[in-house]
């Protein structure tokens, strides 16, 4: 190192110097772009501390009291919602009946529907429903109501509030009925926003009946002679029993006098008979006179039975009485056989013949002497059984006596003076009278519901040596006369004035087609029909071409069974008459030359009796080409190449 280049202790000094002076301008100018603001660039005077001023604890004191208030809201606004939808915990409205599980029928029950509020809150749209069987009926409610309907708003209740419904009235159902009494209660807690609802249920039973009833026969019966049946019923309640119904299961083989039948009804075996009242402690006897039908022997059964009709028309029984005794073998055993059946009620049609045969046996250890056989043929309205009509039903200008009976009116009488064998009919014999009833071809308006009662006696004056007149009767046989509605089915080509109703050759041709127009006609004086259906299958060479014309129904032509079918729905007792029109093609094949060719096969009519509740058929024979009723198209039937 040379002179130049040695410093002295002075000059490094001022070296060092140098370099903090450097160094502090450059802090300065460092804190000066930190800290210097404004237009002068002065930096602020660092020397001193001045602490600025904070507002976060009144930030503090606003909001969090503010966050607490909202979470207060949000929780008691989930707690309201929530709870609406969650099952009611608690015990509220309590419900209790109070009166007898055992019912007596007919006499007036008291029940108390109790009801009490439990709770420490109040109970409000409180409402009752009281279900009670169909069969009950009310006497008395309280508190009063004005709707049928035994329902009870109760509004609001009061914390442990408590209630009593009284309902008194009377059971009508059957003997023996299992049942239940219920009472509906809703309500709302005044702290919720939902109903609730709560029940109570008594469970009864029919267990008895202010009705008492008991039935009297004889000892023993024979056939024919006159029989005495009793039905007594008595009311033992403090009540009057209204609209009591009394059906009476009749023994088989018995017949009622016209007398007992006038006074009630009769279904099948069944005798009806309808009180409007029945007076508290009063009492009534029901008495049935009748015969059993000859041949008829055993043990007879009868049963009575004494109720109400519930609204659907279903009987219930409060009361049964029934009872047995014994029908001797009688002395002459008679049957009636038509038509080869001997069936009680049947139906038959207008214009038919009844082939009958009265068949008789001494069933006696004696002979017996001087028989007289009887038939009276009564026309009766089966809708009134108990009423006769005068308009007859047998055809006595077309009746052929061929059995040496004598006729007076509407009864046929064989006596020993005319046929031989009934003088004297020795033990064990037996032999018939035979003849032919024709019954009238037409009905006149108004004749609905008529029927042909037929009903045999015998009149024994001997048997043995000894004198007696005994007269012995059958079991009716009962002819229901049928509607008589009948179907005409027809083909034409012309109509009756001979305008052409068809077209194409006449007679038909080989190859060639021929349309023909086919008539349907139904008709009838009495009965009302339903479910009418008139079809036909036509032949393979025949196409349907479809309905012309139609007063009702509907007509339909299935291509794969090629049925023609005809359907209404109802044919009213007044509606006399309906018909049906349509067209059909025939094309002859070869096969068909030189003959009359089918053109539609059976045609077949169905129909309902609502009358005589039946089932009717009519089969008509099938139509060809041989037109017959056609002037037009006489003797042009037969099919030509």
């Amino acid at each position: 190192m040379n002179k130049k280049d040695k410093k002295t202790p002075w000059q490094k000094l001022s070296g060092v110097k140098d370099s903090f002076i450097k160094r502090d301008k450059e802090v300065e100018q460092s804190l000066r772009t930190i800290y210097a603001s404004g237009e002068d660039d002065n930096l602020p005077d660092l020397t001193k501390l001045e602490p600025k001023k904070s507002y976060r604890w009144l930030i503090a004191a606003l909001v969090v009291p503010l966050i607490v208030l909202i979470l207060c809201v949000v929780a008691w606004s989930g707690f309201w919602f929530f709870k609406s939808f969650s099952g009611f915990s608690g015990k509220g409205l309590v419900i209790t009946i109070e009166g007898p599980n055992q019912i007596s029928l007919g006499q007036e029950t008291t029940y108390f529907i109790n009801y009490q509020n439990p709770l420490r809150e109040p109970l409000l749209n409180v409402e009752i429903r009281a279900n009670f069987p169909a069969d009950f009926v009310p006497t008395s409610v309280t508190p009063q109501i004005n709707d049928k309907v035994l329902i009870w708003k109760i509004g609001s209740l009061a914390a442990e509030q408590r209630g009593t419904i009284t309902v008194k009235g009377r059971f009508t159902g059957s003997l023996g009925t299992l049942s239940a009494v219920q009472a509906v209660g809703t309500y709302r807690p005044s702290s919720y926003s939902s109903n609730f609802e709560t029940m109570s249920t008594k469970q009864i039973s029919y267990a008895d009946t202010v009705l008492e009833g008991s039935i009297q026969t004889p000892e023993k019966a024979v056939p024919g002679d006159n029989t005495t049946i009793v039905y007594k019923l008595a009311n033992k309640g403090r009540d009057v029993l209204d609209n009591i119904e009394v059906r009476i299961l009749l023994p088989e083989g018995f017949s009622l006098n016209s007398t007992s039948s006038a006074l009630g009804k009769i279904d099948g075996r069944n005798y009806i008979l309808n009180f409007e009242t029945l007076e508290a402690g009063s009492s009534t006897d029901i008495i049935l006179s009748g015969v059993f039908a000859s041949g008829f022997g055993g043990q007879a059964h009868v049963e009575a039975r004494a109720g109400n009709v519930s609204r659907d028309g279903a009987f219930m029984p409060a009361q049964i009485s029934e009872a047995s005794f014994p029908v001797l073998a009688g002395d002459l055993s008679l049957k009636m056989v038509v038509n080869g059946t001997d069936h009680a009620e049947r139906s038959v049609g207008y214009g038919e013949v009844l082939l009958c045969a009265i068949g008789y046996e001494n069933m006696a250890d004696e002979s017996l002497k001087n028989v007289t056989i009887s038939v009276h043929l009564d026309t009766v309205n089966l809708n009134e059984p108990g009423k006769y009509i005068k308009q007859p039903l047998v055809d006595w200008d077309k009746y052929q006596n061929t059995s040496s009976s004598t006729r007076t009116d509407q009864i046929l009488t064989w006596t020993a003076g005319n046929v031989k064998g009934l003088e004297e009919i020795v033990t064990r014999a037996d032999d018939s009278l035979e003849f032919a009833l024709p019954l009238i071809t037409t009905a006149s308006a108004g004749s609905d519901s008529l029927a042909l009662k037929a009903t045999v006696f015998a009149t024994i004056e001997g048997i043995g040596e000894t004198k007696m007149k005994r007269t012995i009767q059958m079991a009716p046989m009962i002819f229901k006369l049928r509607t008589d509605a009948a179907l005409s089915s027809e083909v034409r080509y012309f109509s009756e004035e001979g305008a052409p109703l068809g077209s194409g050759p006449l007679p038909p041709k080989v190859g060639e087609s021929t349309v023909y127009r086919v008539s349907w006609n139904l008709s009838k004086n009495i009965h009302a029909l339903k479910d009418l259906d008139v079809s036909a299958v036509l032949p393979r060479n025949v196409s349907f071409v479809g309905a012309v014309t139609s007063s009702a129904g509907e007509l339909n032509f299935d291509k794969n069974t090629r049925l023609v079918s005809w359907k209404l729905n109802r044919m009213p007792d007044n509606i006399s008459s309906s018909y049906m029109e349509f067209d059909i093609e025939l094309t002859p094949v070869a096969t068909d030359d030189g003959k009359f060719v089918d053109l539609i096969g059976d045609t077949t009519f169905q129909a309902y009796d609502e009358n005589i509740k039946e089932n009717i058929i009519q089969v008509i024979k099938p139509l060809n080409t041989d037109l017959q009723n056609d002037e037009g198209a006489q003797g042009k039937g037969v099919v030509r190449k």
